[in-house]
């Protein structure tokens, strides 16, 4: 197909595009038209004139609907539960998020005409058949009617034993974390208490009287006595030590560089539920600590990572004598003082980032130490599509009606 610099493209991008109303003259107004959207509500009439015009539509999912159909959306978390009222109009309920749905919900379900979740599905195992209408993008996670709900990683400590419940069973998605000392599984067992999680991470002086309490699919870790657990990504750092100690589990990445050097002395046993960072300087150390890690990942003495831009520029390549790696940054600028040769020296890696702007000379010294970048080259657009741009009508929202 050949464009032309009168083309008209008009280009939609919406959760919820509504299409039912959709006039003619519209349709006509433009070239092409694009609709990127989640769910598309349309009719018998909407859809046959849609097909008329060069529509091109992209929908997860596409609901067939006459009359007003009301569209509930919630970013973030729903719950729907015995208390929970269904609605008094026909509704679609779309979740950005996390639908949290507790025993006792049928009514709440049946009420709404039809459901889309974008994001994860939490369900007792009783209700899971009436989700066969429900389109769920992303993770079902069903559980036993007849649990007691703890946070997705339930870290115990004392208290849990003097506060849990006469026969009870408790459930947590991801795992439970025994390592305080004082946990009383003892007292625990003699209650009828049990678990259903994933994996147990447990201290060795307690995995005798803990692990019974579970059920025979957990996964079972058993860690040394004194080991703390660390819930997300860490810098193996001072105040690191000092809070935790030099016994750690990570459930994260561990990022060193070279001020990390004094502390990994202290640190006596190593787990880490994710990968390494580490100067090539200190590769070597922190693997002969760490008994377990996904992966090794070498990276400059200077790491930057989390920006949403980012200039190289010659002074800052030459003042890291042990290099650079950028990692999760949305737009990297190298300056025109940066040479190839410079970059093979000093840029260590950049790692799942979005652009690197950079010259034809620089490029392919870039693409040697790139990983999961979605594009690498010159900053400015030319041509064809810098034309199209112009003349391409783009709609975002949340809701649209065509």
């Amino acid at each position: 197909m050949e464009h032309t610099n009168n083309t008209k493209t008009l280009k939609i991008n919406a959760s919820v595009c509504d299409a039912r109303q959709v006039k003619e003259s519209t349709l006509a107004a433009y070239d092409a038209i694009e609709i990127n959207t989640a769910l598309l509500l349309a009719d018998s009439a909407s859809q046959e004139l849609l097909h008329q015009y060069p529509v091109t539509c992209n929908a997860t999912q596409t609901l067939d609907v006459s009359g007003d159909v009301k569209v509930s959306q919630i970013n973030g978390r729903k719950e729907l539960g015995p208390g929970t009222s269904a609605p008094t109009s026909p509704t679609f309920l779309m979740v950005n998020g996390v639908l949290d749905i507790a025993p006792g919900a049928e009514a709440a379900l049946s009420g709404y005409v039809g459901i889309q979740v974008n994001g994860q599905v939490i369900c007792p195992e009783s209700l899971s058949g009436l989700l066969s209408g429900t389109t769920v993008n992303g993770e079902i996670e069903v559980y036993p009617d007849d649990c007691i709900r703890l946070k997705r990683t339930a870290v115990l400590d004392r208290t849990f034993a003097l506060r849990a419940r006469q026969g009870a069973r408790y459930f947590a998605r991801r795992r439970v974390v025994a390592l305080a000392k004082d946990i009383d599984f003892n007292k625990l067992a003699d209650m009828q208490v049990s678990f259903v999680t994933r994996e147990l991470l447990v201290a060795e002086s307690l995995a005798e009287a803990a692990i019974p309490l579970f059920s025979p699919d957990t996964e079972i870790t058993v860690l040394p006595d004194g080991c703390a657990y660390v819930g997300d990504d860490a810098k193996l750092e001072e105040s690191l030590i000092r809070r935790w100690g030099g016994k750690l589990y990570i459930n994260g990445d561990l990022i060193l560089d070279q001020s990390s050097a004094p502390w990994l002395e202290q640190v006596s046993f190593l787990q880490v539920n994710g990968d390494i960072l580490a100067p090539k300087s200190l590769s070597g150390a922190v693997c002969a600590v760490a008994g377990s890690y996904h992966k090794l990942r070498i990276i400059g003495g200077l790491l930057i990572r989390d920006k949403i831009s980012v200039t190289v520029d010659r002074a800052m390549l030459e003042s890291a004598p042990d290099g650079v790696t950028l990692t999760d940054c949305v737009t990297v600028q190298l300056r025109p003082d940066v040479t190839p040769e410079l970059i093979r020296q000093r840029l260590v890696s950049v790692v799942d980032c979005v652009d690197v702007l950079c010259s034809d000379e620089q490029r392919s010294a870039v693409e040697l130490v790139s990983e999961n970048v979605v594009d690498i080259g010159e900053s400015e657009e030319k041509g064809i599509f810098s034309l199209l741009r112009e003349k391409c009508k783009t709609i975002n929202a949340v809701s649209y009606k065509l």
